[in-house]
């Protein structure tokens, strides 16, 4: 990169000037807080950290970069704002971090700099955008009884929620104050890896200038649906942007193009819209870091001191996030580490603390498989499932693409290859694993699945090593070709056309998900927007419907995460007993020590919870209508 190429971003930052530098940040941060103007604050560390790495052609290459070591970065600090005395306040966690670039920059004698952006830069942030309008548009459209009906579309978001609201409270993960956390969150999330949940609630703290949680259940709800928005909108640059970055020699800005298309439109309309849709706000952020992982291990930077920096960085971020991703991604890092290890011995500082930090990555999944017995959880079974025949037909075009002459020689493709292989054995095992114990497809297999589908998704530009090398002439002329490319690719695909697994509205999740919610989820959720408007205090409220017991089951779920009661009601909604048992509303009952309130759905529900009342004398348990 030619001195042309760059923009100064700072002064040179010399060891004589950090004495200054240093509170001088503070004061900044400071400032920018006291002046409720924090929500500027993460950019700005975001572009300071991209000036000090080093790697990639344009601004986006190394906005990229630094997003992906500030995840790892967060994850990771996320153990000393469990225990220093403050928590997750935005000016302690700015003014450290902006601290320690300053020292980085100090110790490496590195001048900050960012490239300038490129052409390819705006189409791949446009892509993106796109995403992320269609992924906001049915929340952004309703009012707070919509959104509520979306989210109760699956049951994980309520349990995320309530993660993210503790987290927020306690100031850091809930399992170093495992007591004050189970008063809160149902007991097995304490040790769910819960990165996401820690990142959400420091970007909250800064967008709302405040140290302090959001004042209402229904608040916090609004605030957590926005992260996960940009967590999938992060998804999507991050899918985009890795396919650009692999396979970078074989693109012209007309192959740019189509491919940036094809895959906003698998975002925007395929089945990757599921996991937002059910709500899985983990394995989304999850999948983005390991995408960003798995593009440097193709790719890896020229500079060894940072391509181990983003590794460790990297694989932290996916331990503390959702860490069945973990075993294979380590598993595609040590592979390029053999690799690579005349060059990385090399650096003998920067690997020891890359290793520390590929460690300290596997803690969350140790403890939860030692001491939570999660190991069991890998057999769950679950209605999330993959579309096979899509995969399939996917894995096959990239496949071609790799066979060719010009992929078989190409160092960056077969380590394309390499990285593939573990993360196929991993689904494959966890498939095999769960048809043998009867189980069905498998809840935790299909999310390894889509593991799957976002490396074939970031690895589809393979398809343009059929097409001649790129030259002069031909990126001249090749761009009027990329609109019958685009028509062919929609005609081919159906455009997020819905398989045998989940037909969606009309045949297309994107449209389903654009419909929002229907009448029984919003009826749903005006019942319990009402209830928490006129239940408030700290007693449990049980849900009685006149269903099997899931919708009660769900309804009861959500309505303790608005009133922050998840705690007090997780006896209840966690009793180990079947939807459909007969006994369950009694045993349920039985399960909360205290006070519990009975919110009866119809005349015939408010029957059977008098029943179960008039079994249990004194004032204890309340049955009520909204």
């Amino acid at each position: 990169m030619g001195y042309n190429d760059v923009v100064p971003f700072v002064p040179n930052t010399t060891p004589k000037r950090v004495h200054l530098l240093v509170p001088g940040a503070w004061l900044a941060v400071a400032g920018l807080y006291a002046a409720h103007a924090a929500i500027v604050i993460p950019p700005l560390l975001l572009l300071a950290t991209a000036s000090l790495l080093r790697g990639g052609r344009g601004l986006l290459d190394r906005l990229m970069l630094a997003t992906g070591l500030l995840l790892g970065a967060t994850c990771a600090a996320g153990l000393v704002f469990a225990y220093w005395p403050w928590g997750l306040h935005p000016v302690a966690v700015a003014g450290t971090a902006a601290t320690a670039l300053v020292l980085a920059a100090a110790r490496t004698g590195r001048r900050p700099q960012l490239p300038r952006p490129r052409r390819s830069d705006a189409l791949t942030v446009a892509a993106a955008a796109v995403v992320a309008l269609v992924a906001a548009w049915p929340l952004a459209r309703a009012g707070a009884a919509g959104r509520l009906a979306i989210a109760l579309e699956g049951e994980d978001l309520a349990r995320h929620a309530s993660v993210f609201d503790a987290i927020g409270r306690t100031g850091g993960y809930l399992f170093a104050d495992r007591a004050r956390a189970g008063t809160m969150v149902y007991a097995g999330m304490i040790d769910y890896p819960q990165g996401s949940h820690l990142v959400a609630a420091l970007l909250d703290g800064f967008v709302r200038s405040s140290d302090r949680a959001s004042g209402s259940g229904t608040a916090m709800l609004t605030h957590y649906l926005a992260y996960v928005l940009g967590g999938y909108a992060l998804l999507a640059l991050a899918l985009l942007w890795a396919a650009q970055w692999i396979a970078a020699g074989a693109l012209t800005p007309a192959r740019r193009l189509t491919l940036a298309a094809a895959l906003a439109a698998a975002c925007a309309a395929g089945e990757m819209l599921e996991l937002l849709r059910f709500g899985y706000p983990s394995q989304v952020l999850g999948l983005a870091e390991a995408v960003l992982l798995l593009a440097l291990l193709v790719r890896p930077l020229a500079r060894t001191r940072d391509q181990l920096l983003l590794t460790a960085a990297l694989l932290a971020a996916v331990g503390f996030t959702y860490y069945l991703y973990l075993p294979p991604l380590g598993l595609a890092a040590l592979i390029w580490l053999a690799t690579r290890w005349r060059r990385v011995a090399r650096r003998p500082v920067a690997l020891a603390l890359a290793t520390l930090c590929g460690l300290a990555a596997a803690v969350p999944m140790v403890r939860g498989l030692l001491f939570t017995d999660q190991v069991s959880a890998l057999l769950t079974a679950g209605q999330l499932v993959l579309g096979r025949a899509a995969l399939l037909a996917l894995a096959a075009l990239v496949a071609t693409g790799l066979l060719t002459r010009r992929g078989r020689h190409s160092r960056i493709w077969r380590r394309y290859a390499l990285v593939f292989i573990p993360c196929a054995a991993n689904a494959g095992v966890l498939l095999a694993g769960q048809h043998l114990f009867g189980v069905g497809s498998g809840y935790y297999a299909n999310k390894a699945l889509y593991l799957v589908l976002a490396l074939l998704l970031a690895g589809v530009g393979a398809i343009a090593l059929h097409l001649p090398p790129p030259g002069a002439a031909l990126r001249r002329r090749s761009l009027p070709v990329a609109v019958p490319a685009l028509l062919a690719i929609v005609a081919l695909t159906g455009a997020g056309r819905a398989g045998p697994y989940h037909p969606g509205a009309g045949g297309n999740w994107g449209l389903a998900w654009l419909q929002g919610a229907n009448a029984e989820r919003r009826a749903q959720a005006g019942v319990l927007l009402r209830a928490v408007a006129r239940f408030g205090g700290p007693a449990p409220v049980i849900v009685v419907g006149d269903d099997t017991g899931y919708q009660s089951y769900r309804m009861t779920l959500f309505l303790s995460m608005l009133q922050r009661t998840s705690g007090a009601t997780a006896g209840a909604v966690y009793i180990h007993l079947p939807m459909t048992s007969p006994g369950r509303l009694e045993a349920s009952v039985d399960a909360v020590p205290g006070p519990v309130r009975l919110l009866a759905l119809s005349d015939a529900a408010r029957a059977r919870a008098e029943a179960v009342a008039a079994g249990r004398p004194g004032s204890r348990v309340e049955v009520v209508r909204v």
